[in-house]
């Protein structure tokens, strides 16, 4: 029987070794799927729609929908901001 006596619990210090890559530091297009996907998922709930259009030369719009009429926005902030006047955010 194998008996460990040193305590691995973690020491919660913030100063990590080098080579410590489990931070990000700049968002990357998977990230901005998965907040996409979680504000569509969000709005689906509320009874409305959010989908995502790319123009070719790159720009993302989104619209919100609900009975036919849709709405333009700017970036997923605006549509966060919309979701919380529709009574949609948790």
């Amino acid at each position: 029987m194998h008996t460990d006596t040193e305590s691995k619990k973690p020491t919660g210090s913030a100063n990590y070794p080098a080579g410590h890559t489990d931070l990000v530091i700049l968002p990357t297009d998977a990230d901005a799927g998965k907040a996409f996907a979680t504000l569509a998922a969000r709005f689906a709930l509320a009874g409305h729609t959010l989908t995502r259009c790319t123009s070719p030369d790159g720009a993302v719009m989104y619209y919100a929908g609900r009975w036919g009429m849709s709405r333009a926005l700017p970036d997923l902030q605006a549509a966060a901001q919309l979701l919380t006047h529709i009574g949609g955010a948790a």
